[in-house]
C-alpha cells in the first residue's frame, strides 16, 4: 500500500487507497458516514483483486498456469471461475473474429518488452507460434468445470483478467453496502454511486500521444470506462513503435488504433473489447460497438483523430 487518505467531504468520509496489481497502478476510493468501514471495505476490495491476479495470472505459478501446461492432454478440471472467464473471452473473441483471443500466447511469449534490449522475435518464430493460435483451439465444458487445450496452445488473460478484477472489487464494496466508489487499475475503471456522494464522476479521457490533452469528458455512474491503447509499454526500434498490444491474428503489434476506450457495464467486457478495438480499424471496431446495446466507445485512429459510437455522439460529452 503506497498510499492512504481520509478526508471528510458532505458528511461522508472518503478513504483513498493507491497501490499496484496486476502489474499496473490501482486506486480505490470508498465514501461512507463510518470511517472505520470504509477502511475495512477498501482492504477488502484490495484483496479480492489480489486473489483474482492469483487465480489468472501467467507470470508465475498460478491455476492459469496449471492448464497451460496441460496443452495436449486432453480435457481437465479447472477452478469454476476460470472456467466461466474462459468461456466468455472465448465468446468475444468470436465476437470480434480474433481480434480478441485469449489463445495469443503462443506468440506473446516471444516478445519480451521489459527486457533490456526488448526482445523482437523473428519473421519465422512468429509464424511458428501463430500456428497454435487461434479461439477454437480450445474447448471449454461449463458443466463439468473443465477446458481442453490442443497442443501448442497457451493462453493468456492479460486482455480481460484485469477488467474482471475490478468487477470483483466492485461487487464486494456493493455487498459490503458501499454507495459511492471507484475501483481504478490502470485504465480499468468502474464507478459506483456518485463523487462525494453528491456528483456524476467526470472521467477525461486523454489523447494517446499527448496526455496533457484531454479529447473527451465523459459523466458517469453506475458503469464502466475502460481505455487501452499502445502508449502503456512499448518501445521503439528503427522509427518503428512496438507495443503490448499485439494482433492475435499477425502474431506483431496491432496498428487498429492509437487507444480505445469503452463504456459498459461490465469491466471484464470492456476490457477485451477495449483490446480489440486497438486491433481492429476504426470502422470495424465501431461497427460492432454500434451492434451491442449499452455499449460505447470512443476511438483515436493511427492518424491521431478521435471516432466515437452512435450513441456517445449523442450523450453529453465534454
Amino acid at each position: 500500500m503506497l498510499a492512504a487518505l481520509t478526508l471528510i467531504f458532505a458528511q461522508l468520509e472518503e478513504v483513498r487507497v493507491e497501490s499496484s496489481v496486476m502489474g499496473t497502478t490501482l486506486e480505490i476510493k470508498v465514501w461512507h458516514q463510518d470511517l472505520a468501514f470504509a477502511q475495512s471495505a477498501v482492504k477488502a476490495a484490495e484483496k479480492e483483486l489480489r486473489r483474482v491476479e492469483d487465480l489468472m495470472t501467467d507470470w508465475r505459478a498460478s491455476p492459469l498456469e496449471d492448464l497451460n501446461s496441460s496443452a495436449g492432454q486432453g480435457f481437465v478440471s479447472v477452478d469454476k471461475e476460470l472456467c466461466l472467464l474462459l468461456a466468455r473471452a472465448q465468446g468475444i473473441a468470436k465476437l470480434t473474429s480474433g481480434a480478441f483471443d485469449p489463445s495469443f500466447g503462443a506468440v506473446g511469449k516471444l516478445w519480451k518488452f521489459k527486457a533490456i534490449p526488448p526482445v523482437i522475435p523473428s519473421d519465422a518464430e512468429i509464424a511458428n507460434g501463430l500456428v497454435n493460435v487461434g479461439w477454437n483451439k480450445y474447448s471449454v465444458d461449463l458443466k463439468k468445470s473443465q477446458v481442453e487445450l490442443s497442443k501448442g496452445v497457451r493462453l493468456g488473460l492479460g486482455g480481460i483478467a484485469k477488467g474482471y478484477g475490478v468487477d470483483c472489487a466492485m461487487s464486494v464494496l456493493m455487498e459490503m453496502g458501499i454507495e459511492h466508489a471507484i475501483v481504478n487499475a490502470g485504465g480499468d475503471l468502474k464507478a459506483l454511486g456518485k463523487k462525494y456522494g453528491s456528483e456524476l464522476w467526470n472521467i477525461s479521457i486523454r489523447h494517446p500521444r499527448d496526455q496533457e490533452k484531454i479529447i473527451a469528458r465523459i459523466p458517469v455512474s453506475n458503469t464502466c470506462i475502460v481505455t487501452s491503447g499502445d502508449y502503456e509499454q512499448f518501445f521503439l526500434h528503427n522509427a518503428n513503435r512496438f507495443h503490448h498490444i499485439l494482433d492475435p491474428r499477425t502474431g506483431y503489434p496491432a496498428t487498429g488504433c492509437m487507444s480505445a476506450t469503452v463504456i459498459a457495464q461490465d469491466a471484464a467486457f470492456a476490457d477485451a473489447l477495449a483490446t480489440a478495438l486497438c486491433v481492429l480499424s476504426p470502422e470495424a471496431g465501431l461497427e460492432i460497438v454500434n451492434s451491442i446495446p449499452r455499449v460505447e466507445a470512443l476511438v483515436v485512429d493511427m492518424q491521431g483523430q478521435s471516432q466515437m459510437s452512435k450513441g456517445l455522439k449523442n450523450s453529453p460529452t465534454q
